[in-house]
């Protein structure tokens, strides 16, 4: 184990952590906001007092395997967390430390579950931070580092970002690493910029545009308004929905465009399935809800939205949530697990994943009709690697474990098996819909101590794909 370049590597985030955090300082210098002063004052004092230290460790060039970036990757997304909690617990806003821990983790891992109940009420400082938080995590802190600096060899930069980087197979987009993760984040910050220019030019006030669209692009869903977007009107809602669609696809298709490789995109498998998808419980939604809406045009808007929405994980509403009725929100809640194509910043356990499932399904099915045939998985026109089928099944079984086992702790909390569950699939979807069925917050204020871990660590457990947390917990991992 390379504990050095580790302990480098997590340093350097922290130092990044706290450059992310003076916006919000500057913010609530410029409101005179003097609990958001202090709040975000300690927090960059104690984040630099434990990562500049860190960050300036000599290590010896060593090579990162595999065991090393996973574990790289889950202590740094841990500890961000933990120093991210300080500026809500500091200024007040979130007096409880378990509630300020599980507000950051919902933010970095682009959950958007919130348990600040009047978030209108809560300091513009605060309010970006968590918006930042949502963006920050929505393509990752380690594609971040890798696209500013080399972190590590060619070979270590890539058990990096495929233990971060959502999907079953990380690819490269350009020859170098680097400058794939360059690459993803001009396509990232663009896209924010975009929206943020689009919704000023509808009118709506730059703070706004601005956590709005953090939020979207991440697909975390944290909003500044306690009623999500139901109150900021069809122009909006729009220009959301078109970017909640273009981050439910993966960012290789973008580079498709750019690059001129159309035939790659018509041969992507996983975007056919999405659009269809995506059309087909929005016709179902219609037919379900029809004579609810004034008129076509409307019910159109809202039934998109709401599909887009849950499918990307960012979970925004533009209409209360109990208008929709329980055969809709079963759906929705397929959604959920299915989240939307591999590459993207949604949650969930990608299209792509579903999809392989599904086909090595129907070959078990096959081989047992005709125990002496070859069936290979293909995927755009690709074989599928037996090893990436493999993980796949392994990850489907954990994913659907930890569903199961989140429900039974949580009855210990009083709740039923299927609110538990449905609090899990929330949680590891990273799609922050929860306990309450008539609202898209948790509920977690009133949950126990060990109920909000394990939804914090179900969080983590969707963020960073399954694998990279549970190896924290095998002996080998910290054996030499």
């Amino acid at each position: 184990m390379n504990f050095n370049t580790i302990r480098k590597t997590v340093g350097i985030i922290l130092c990044i952590e706290a450059a992310f955090m003076l916006p919000s300082l500057l913010l609530g210098i410029a409101d005179g906001d003097a609990a958001a002063i202090k709040g975000f004052g300690i927090a960059i004092g104690a984040v630099l007092a434990v990562g500049l230290p860190c960050g300036l460790i000599r290590s010896k060039d060593a090579p990162i395997g595999a065991r090393d970036g996973f574990v790289t990757v889950a202590m740094a997304w841990i500890i961000i967390s933990l120093f991210g909690a300080i500026p809500f617990y500091a200024s007040g806003v979130i007096p409880s430390i378990s509630n300020a821990v599980f507000e950051t983790i919902s933010g970095f891992t682009t959950t958007g579950a919130t348990i600040i109940e009047d978030v209108e009420a809560a300091p513009r400082a605060i309010l970006l931070w968590r918006s930042v938080t949502n963006w920050i995590g929505g393509m990752g802190v380690l594609v971040f580092l890798l696209a500013i600096a080399p972190v590590a060899r060619e070979s270590g930069s890539m058990f990096l970002l495929r233990a971060e980087f959502p999907g079953p197979m990380a690819a490269k987009l350009v020859p170098r690493l680097r400058q794939s993760a360059k690459l993803l984040y001009e396509i990232y910050i663009f896209m924010t910029l975009v929206q943020i220019v689009l919704l000023c030019l509808g009118g709506i006030p730059l703070f706004d545009s601005l956590n709005i669209s953090l939020c979207t692009v991440s697909t975390g869903g944290f909003s500044i308004r306690n009623d999500s977007m139901a109150s900021y009107g069809a122009y909006a809602q729009n220009i959301t929905l078109v970017f909640m669609t273009l981050c439910s696809m993966s960012f290789s298709l973008f580079y498709c465009v750019v690059a001129r490789e159309f035939l790659r995109i018509r041969r992507s498998h996983e975007l056919r399935v999405f659009v269809a998808l995506v059309l087909g419980v929005a016709v179902l939604m219609g037919i379900d809800s029809f004579g609810k809406f004034s008129g076509f045009g409307e019910g159109v808007h809202h039934t998109l939205f709401q599909v887009i929405s849950i499918i990307s994980t960012t979970c925004y509403v533009s209409i209360d949530a109990g208008f929709w009725s329980p055969f809709v929100w079963a759906m929705l809640t397929v959604l959920m697990i299915t989240g939307p194509m591999s590459g993207s910043t949604g949650g969930g356990m990608k299209l792509s994943r579903v999809i392989i499932l599904a086909k090595s399904t129907y070959r078990a099915i096959a081989k047992t009709v005709t125990p002496n045939s070859v069936h290979l998985i293909h995927l755009d026109g690709e074989i599928v690697e037996e090893e990436t089928v493999s993980l796949v099944g392994s990850f489907a079984i954990a994913y659907f474990m930890a569903v199961v086992l989140t429900g039974v702790v949580l009855s210990i909390n009083g709740l039923s098996i299927g609110d538990g569950m449905l609090a899990a699939i929330s949680g590891l979807g990273n799609v922050g819909y929860g306990i309450d069925s008539n609202t898209f917050t948790m509920g977690v204020s009133n949950l126990n101590i060990l109920s909000k871990a394990v939804l914090c660590f179900d969080m983590f457990l969707g963020r960073l794909e399954v694998f990279p947390m549970l190896i924290l917990f095998a002996p080998a991992t910290w054996k030499n």
